[in-house]
């Protein structure tokens, strides 16, 4: 206990006032003269008002003890229903019940050194109070929203009256997805300790916890694959984690990367980089081993591969307005990488100088058809004459291997095409959709209109629907000159044909056929008058596009870059965590394999359960070209998510995914990766709840303080009377001075 003296408000001015009177006061023990009775009643009046008007108060101050605020957070979520130790679930505390009993336990410890204020956290904050409370806890059906509920519990314990020193969160991880965790735990303020609650480990295995690949690669690039594997029960253990690719010959290793677990629990992060040998879509595999033994995890994904640009070759037999206009339309594209000959001297040209005074080179077969073949994706032959050139079977031959490998190819015909050209007999032959006819001369000069067998096929639905389709095709002007053809080989399509003539074998005459050959596509334009086509955009505007609408999808098509999916799912781990609702990520590409604006898609999204029960699903869109899929109700086992996008009314593009779910009660262990992330965020540490000291964690907190605190308070001189008293006095010494007859 001690004492202090107080002053009440308004001390300021009173302290002037006080001050003139002391003045006043030592102005009159200078004037001894006047007698000590006068003295006196003049001191006592003065300091009876300096009494007044400071109103001095005495405090008695006693002693007390002010502990920590220590913000106590406790994950009621629905995976806290889960059982708290590995085993059967039956008869076992749960999660939440296990929290609440260390809590109740260590409740005189922990108040003893710290002022707790226990706060339930599931999709928001609820403050509950003291530890007291931390019987009455109860699992929530809503999953733990870590972000959304720790800001909540920063402004209820900013409200709270005291500013928490420390925060501890009790939880199993298993938390909802959702960003911004960093940011509401710096809005708290304070470090985080987090108690880990429930198993530890699932038992000697392994997962694949997160997998990150490009959503499309480009051909012959090299792309990141990066993963982050779970192991579990490997303490000790050498681990390897491969990657392999499937080939022809079966599943081939890319890259290994090599670990050792030194611990029980362990996530590897590991990245790896692959090649994009081919066109579509590419399978890959990453398989976890440990001591040689059988692979303890493995999981199938898939990669777009989409060519950067079209290397195209072209070769023209003679100059021509089909190919000056082809020609200057590919170029025009930076997507296309052209090279082009045009044959401007023909072998039976006479010259009467030598080759190497000439400027026109001679035809580089050797090097077109041998030496760079496989460098190009697409290759043209236009009114082209093999028999002219005399050129080897052996070039032809490759030509066949190129497009069995892979590569397309595009043959427009002409007056030195086809059988004219040399190419019956040869393995051009092979390669094209149609047998040759007969008669060495097989090309008819006249006029005549196309008519398209399909419009649903990607070559002839040129516009977004089908009638804008068949309206262009009518308007189109008509064409100049077709070749005849023996018959339609089987498997071959007819897109365009004849609108009288037939094959030799009866058939309508194709005027443009395709045929897939090996891992390739060929296509067959019995003409070299298209450029008749973008004339026609001076007669009626609407056909202004219909030119580089269809070479462009010829060469997409014919490339493989139109048959490609333009819709995908994110990769999903194997095994989702119990947090609801599962959040799926779908992506939807336009032509450009750029985000598709959601303008005229159409999306259909159907989810199957292990029941085999469909259901359908509604997905939101989160920015362009990407799609929110939120699933609740989700039961035990594997379950497929399937999308379809159409565009404009047209099909656009197909994915699924699979993956297994496990509820609360299937003993999910607690969530590791999500658990030391938290820590690192919140600039404490992960303890595992059996062994969690609170003295340790205690430690943590700033020691208790003694401050003193007001106990009681005498306030003598703030009545009004002393106020009076010294008025009193101040008339009876005037009193006694005029008695005396002095001034």
């Amino acid at each position: 206990m001690n004492f202090g003296v107080e002053f009440g408000a308004g001390a300021g001015l009173a302290g002037l006032a006080a001050a003139a009177a002391a003045a006043s006061c030592a102005h009159l023990w200078r004037s001894r003269s006047v007698g000590t009775l006068v003295l006196s009643l003049r001191a006592c009046a003065a300091a009876s008002l300096v009494l007044a008007l400071l109103k001095p108060g005495l405090s008695v101050r006693e002693p007390r003890f002010v502990k920590p605020r220590l913000l106590v957070l406790v994950d009621s979520g629905h995976s806290m229903q889960a059982p708290a130790r590995p085993g059967p679930a039956a008869g076992g505390p749960t999660r939440l019940a296990a929290a609440a009993a260390w809590l109740g336990r260590h409740r005189p410890a922990i108040e003893e050194q710290s002022e707790p204020l226990l706060v339930s956290l599931s999709d928001r904050a609820r403050v509950l109070g003291g530890l007291e409370a931390s019987g009455g806890l109860q699992a929530s059906d809503a999953g733990f929203h870590a972000a959304d509920a720790l800001l909540d519990a920063a402004e209820a314990s900013g409200s709270s009256g005291r500013k928490p020193e420390r925060a501890w969160l009790l939880t199993d991880g298993n938390a909802a997805q959702s960003d911004g965790m960093e940011k509401a735990l710096a809005r708290l303020g304070v470090p985080v300790d987090v108690i880990g609650v429930g198993p530890r480990r699932r038992g000697r295995g392994a997962a694949v916890l997160e997998l990150k690949t490009p959503d499309f690669v480009f051909l012959h690039a090299r792309f990141p694959v990066e993963v982050q594997v779970e192991a579990a029960g490997l303490e000790g253990e050498a681990v390897r984690l491969t990657l392999l690719k499937e080939g022809p010959g079966g599943w081939k290793p890319v890259e290994s990367r090599r670990f050792r677990a030194d611990s029980d629990y362990e996530v590897f992060p590991a990245s790896f980089t692959a090649e994009a040998e081919s066109l579509g879509r590419e399978r890959y595999r990453l398989e976890m081993t440990a001591s040689s033994s059988k692979p303890l995890a493995g999981r199938d994904f898939g990669v777009e591969v989409i060519r950067q640009k079209y290397r195209i070759m072209y070769l023209s037999g003679r100059p021509s307005y089909g190919y000056a206009s082809l020609r200057e339309f590919m170029k025009s594209d930076p997507n296309h990488e052209l090279v082009s000959f045009v044959i401007l001297r023909n072998p039976e040209s006479v010259s009467f100088v030598p080759d190497h005074e000439l400027s026109l080179i001679p035809f580089p077969a050797e090097e077109i058809f041998v030496q760079n073949l496989s460098q190009f994706d697409l290759f043209i032959l236009e009114n082209f004459s093999t028999r002219r050139f005399n050129l080897p079977p052996a070039y032809l031959d490759g030509l066949r291997g190129f497009v069995a490998n892979g590569g397309a190819l595009l043959v427009i015909g002409g007056e030195q095409a086809f059988a004219t050209g040399g190419y019956k007999g040869t393995p051009l032959e092979e390669l094209l959709p149609v047998t040759l006819a007969s008669a060495p001369e097989d090309y008819v000069r006249s006029r005549f209109n196309p008519a398209p067998s399909s419009l649903s096929h990607p070559l002839l639905g040129i516009y977004e629907t089908a009638e804008q389709s068949r309206a262009a095709w009518q308007g189109l002007p008509p064409l100049f000159g077709y070749a005849r053809f023996g018959s339609v080989k089987e498997g071959a399509s007819v897109l365009l044909q004849h609108p009288r003539e037939k094959t030799g074998a009866g058939q309508p005459l194709p005027v443009m056929a395709l045929r897939p050959y090996g891992r390739g596509k060929v296509l067959v334009v019995s003409t070299d008058s298209t450029w008749r086509w973008r004339l026609g955009a001076a007669r009626d505007w609407k056909l202004a596009s219909f030119y580089g609408r269809f070479w462009t999808r010829t060469v997409q098509y014919l490339t493989g870059s139109l048959d490609l999916s333009k819709v995908k799912f994110a990769p999903v781990p194997d095994r989702i965590p119990p947090r609801e609702p599962a959040v799926f990520t779908l992506r939807v590409f336009d032509e450009g394999f750029r985000p598709a604006p959601a303008a005229g898609l159409e999306l259909s999204v159907v989810w199957t359960g292990p029941d085999e029960k469909a259901t359908s699903v509604w997905a939101r869109e989160k920015e362009p070209g990407v799609f929110v899929l939120e699933l609740t109700g989700l039961k035990e086992g594997g379950h497929r998510l399937r999308a379809s996008v159409r565009r404009n009314g047209k099909p656009w593009g197909e994915d699924s995914v699979r993956f297994s779910w496990q509820p609360a009660g299937s003993q999910p262990p607690m969530d590791r990766q999500f658990l030391d992330k938290l820590a690192r965020a919140g600039g404490g540490r992960v303890v595992p709840l059996e062994s969690a000291d609170p003295k340790e964690l205690l430690a943590g907190l700033p020691p208790v303080r003694e401050e003193f605190q007001v106990d009681r308070r005498y306030l003598p001189w703030a009545s009004l009377y002393w106020l009076g008293l010294a008025l009193i006095l101040f008339f009876t010494e005037w009193a006694v001075r005029r008695s005396r007859g002095l001034d």
